[in-house]
């Protein structure tokens, strides 16, 4: 379960005590676990004395506590605490919607007190904020690459049924001994298919050095892409014991031209496999089209990496113990073998010493066939013989027509026309370009 965790911004004694029961006693209160800044965490058993996690409603600073009711803090503050109020609501219906063995379970939703409660399963585990700070031997290359595995399956679960965590960082994931991870708090979820209308969304979809700069610009759209960073950013921290640089300011920095003050994990001194390395970085990309598009492709990256690694492996080479014992019949074989074979040979000289002859020139090269003209003669002077076919087809174009009867075909015209000039074309020649050739 998470550990003990008030937060400073509640006041003292807003917390339900110790033994108050709630739903007509379905649900009694053994101890607060988290106060954040939009509810408080409670540590219950149910009529069945089973261990349940209970929500609350509470947002610090909007709301106070008169006697058990949760009322607004002034007037003025109903419309944000309703507003609050239907998020908190809202969550119950994500966590109900999502089925995975990585999400804890909703049991019940229910209003009492004038506000809400969540009633779920219980958790017995610490949160990876904790285990880094506390335990980080836990956290080994082999761990790591394990409970990524268990996010990228979750995300990729949740993102199928069209909902977006937005707060996806180190204290909202839960590592117990068996090291089975499980992902919690979903008040900041929200729909893939549409645009969120909470007026409260803005505010409580964005925490600095884990958010992507898409969340805190509402005009933008809120993708699975954005999950994805803030699991990258997560990792980052695991790794590194530090949150990535806030993703506006790398966001200006890469517009402006400067280096990204997010330094790349893969290429330092990190015990960890760089196939998680260089993915993390991938999903820390500032801009979303750089980033990884979906889990599974995160996934699926990974398995080529390790199948690369696979293949790249050498076999292992048994050696053997002990030379095995020359049969002497398989030997006496082999020698007949070879002495019949080689009887049949010919001797003569090494291959390397042969010397092979070449075939005649005749046979290497066609002999060039000499040009002739339409008669047969012989052409010498092949320049000059080619300005006079230019001339005469010039003649017969210029010459009226009385005189020679029209073309069969526009093609046979073009071609006695073109005739010295496509034969200049493939002998490669150009009008007065080169001397005359002679034979």
């Amino acid at each position: 379960m998470p550990q003990d965790n008030l937060s400073a911004g509640q006041e003292p004694g807003c917390e339900l005590p110790s033994g108050f029961k709630l739903l007509q006693g379905q649900y009694q209160i053994e101890r607060p676990l988290i106060s954040g800044g939009f509810g408080i965490t409670y540590l219950a058993r149910d009529s069945l004395e089973r261990r349940v996690v209970i929500k609350e409603c509470f947002p610090a600073g909007l709301c106070r506590r008169d006697g058990t009711d949760v009322k607004p803090e002034a007037m003025g503050q109903a419309k944000a605490y309703r507003t609050i109020l239907r998020a908190f609501l809202r969550e119950a219906q994500w966590l109900a919607k999502s089925q995975h063995p990585g999400i804890a379970q909703v049991h019940q939703v229910f209003k009492e007190n004038q506000t809400a409660y969540i009633a779920m399963e219980c958790i017995d585990g610490l949160d990876l904020l904790t285990v880094r700070e506390e335990q980080p031997e836990r956290l080994t290359g082999a761990v790591l690459k394990q409970i990524l595995d268990q996010a990228l399956d979750v995300l990729g679960c949740i993102h199928k049924l069209g909902i977006l965590h937005r707060d996806i960082s180190p204290d909202n994931f839960l590592l117990d001994k068996q090291g089975k991870l499980t992902l919690i708090d979903f008040g900041a979820a929200c729909g893939s298919r549409g645009k969120d209308s909470s007026g409260a969304s803005a505010v409580m979809a964005v925490k600095d050095g884990y958010s992507a700069h898409e969340l805190y610009q509402p005009e933008l759209p809120h993708r699975p892409v954005c999950d994805l960073y803030a699991l990258g950013a997560t990792f980052y921290y695991l790794i590194t014991g530090e949150a990535p640089p806030h993703s506006q300011l790398r966001l200006q920095a890469v517009m402006a031209g400067d280096p990204d003050p997010c330094k790349p994990l893969l290429g330092r001194a990190w015990d960890v496999d760089p196939a998680l390395l260089a993915t993390v970085d991938v999903a820390l990309s500032v801009l979303p089209a750089e980033r990884f598009q979906s889990a599974q492709d995160w996934a699926e990256a990974l398995a080529e990496c390790a199948e690369t690694e696979d293949a790249a492996s050498p076999e292992p080479v048994q050696a053997c113990s002990q030379a095995a014992e020359p049969d002497g019949g398989l030997v006496a074989a082999i020698a007949d073998l070879v002495a019949r074979t080689n009887g049949s040979l010919t001797p003569g000289q090494p291959r390397a010493a042969r010397t092979v002859q070449a075939p005649p020139a005749s046979c290497l090269e066609p002999q060039a066939q000499p040009l002739v003209n339409i008669f047969g003669e012989p052409v010498t002077d092949l320049e000059a013989w080619l300005q006079e076919e230019d001339a005469i087809a010039r003649r017969r174009k210029n010459a009226p027509a009385a005189e020679h009867p029209p073309a069969a075909a526009d093609g046979s015209t073009e071609q006695q026309q073109s005739f010295a000039g496509r034969l200049r074309k493939i002998l490669g020649r150009r009008p007065g370009s080169l001397a005359p050739v002679r034979n």
